[in-house]
This record gives structure tokens, sequence and C-alpha cells, in this order.
């Protein structure tokens, strides 16, 4: 698995996905320092506040847009000029090729994560954000919701490995990212049934006056069924798929 994981990196793009990751955090960052000053006559400017404007555009759009944008560059090599069957004549056995990108996508979407506290932190300290930083409410939904987006992950791969143009994919991304506008509002559930919510119910505090309605044991399982389910789902097609 290392080797084949080793291979994956190499063929990636790193220059877009660094890029990617770099306007996710400074983006968000910045909208949320905006939204501290433009807001506070309505809500005292806080760590805490700063860290629920920043995550709202960050869970709500970003991240699971970039989950199929990082998804399809995985898939963009093996689209051109029959990369596919390439890959698939070496010895490695299917399941592990395509368990390989999938630790990959994850591990790449925690880097994102990451970035996005650091960033956080970073325009906290710039704008002189009052207060304690809220280190349990950051580092507990800076975890969960790289862990909610894993069956978005799954989920995104495959249909990325089906997609082989990169165009499309970018789209049908984003048409599926628009309605978390609407479907978050719903109580998780039922929104977090459709895999692009499930960030941003793990990520906005609930101490937020519009944070999502939000069961956690619910939450929990829906995240857990949908994760296997994505992910035998989209290996089962990928071995048995032919590539001739």
């Amino acid at each position: 698995m290392g080797s084949i994981l080793r291979v994956e990196t190499i063929k990636l793009q790193w220059i877009m996905v660094w890029i990617l990751i770099i306007l996710d955090a400074i983006i968000n960052s910045l909208m949320g320092v905006l939204e501290l000053n433009d807001l506070k006559q309505f809500f005292s400017p806080s760590w805490l506040t700063l860290y629920t404007y920043s995550a709202q555009f960050h869970s709500m759009f970003f991240y699971p847009l970039y989950c199929g944008i990082i998804a399809s560059l995985l898939c963009a090599y093996e689209h051109r000029d029959g990369g596919w069957k390439i890959l698939l004549s070496s010895p490695y056995p299917r399941q592990q090729i395509y368990y390989a990108k999938y630790i990959l996508l994850i591990l790449i979407l925690g880097l994102d994560q990451l970035i996005f506290i650091v960033g956080y932190f970073v325009s906290g300290n710039i704008a002189g954000a009052p207060g304690e930083i809220p280190w349990s409410v950051v580092l507990s939904t800076g975890l969960g919701g790289w862990l909610g987006i894993f069956p978005l992950a799954a989920l995104q791969l495959m249909l990325s490995i089906k997609i082989r143009n990169f165009g499309a994919s970018l789209g049908m991304s984003i048409c599926c990212v628009v309605p978390n506008i609407v479907i978050t509002g719903f109580h998780s559930s039922i929104g977090a049934w459709f895999p692009f919510t499930i960030p941003y119910y793990i990520m906005m505090p609930q101490t937020a006056t519009y944070a999502p309605r939000v069961e956690p044991y619910s939450l929990g399982l829906i995240v857990i069924f949908t994760f296997l389910a994505y992910l035998y789902g989209g290996r089962k097609m990928f071995v048995n798929r032919d590539w001739l």
C-alpha cells in the first residue's frame, strides 16, 4: 500500500492542491474578520464568534467543494491517454489502488482542515479578537468536520472515477454545494443524508444563534452508515468495472 500511495502522491498536481488549500484559509479567515467587525453591534466580538463566522463559509461551501475538486485531480492523470489501463496493468490489486486514492484524498482534506484552523488563529491575532480561544470547540469541531467529510470523499471519488471530464465533475460539485443553503436549515437527522451538509452540521458551534439543529447520535450513525455504503459501493464498482 505504501508504494501505491507514493505513486499517487507523485502523480498529483500539488501546485493546484496547495493553491486551493491556501485560498480556503485566506478567504474564510478574511470573511470571518469582516463579519466580526460588521456585526459587532449584534454579536459581541470574540474568538468563538470569529470561529463561527469562518467555519460557516468553510464548512458549507469550500470544504465540500474542495472534496470534489481534489477527488477529480486524483483521477485526472488516469483519464488521459488510457491511464486507467496502464495503472490497472500493474501488479497491484485493484482494491489497493482504490483505497490508496481514497486515503490520499482524506489526508489532503485533513491538511486543508489543519491549514484552515491555522488561518483562523492567525486572523484572530491580527484582528485582535477579544477573550480566550475556545480550544475545545475548535479542536473537536475541526476533527469532527474532517471525519464528517469521509462519506462525501468516498462518494466523490466514485463519481470522479466515472466522470472523465474535469469541467463536468466541477460543475456537478458546484451544483451540489449550492443547495446546502436550504438543506442545512433542516434537522440533521434529515439534512445529513445529503453528504455535502455533514461538515456544516458538525463544525458549526451549537452556541451560535443560527446554528443548525443537530442530534449527535443520529448524525453519527448517518455518517458511519453513509461512509460504509459509499466506500463499499465505490470499491465494488472499481474492482468489477470492465476497463477495456
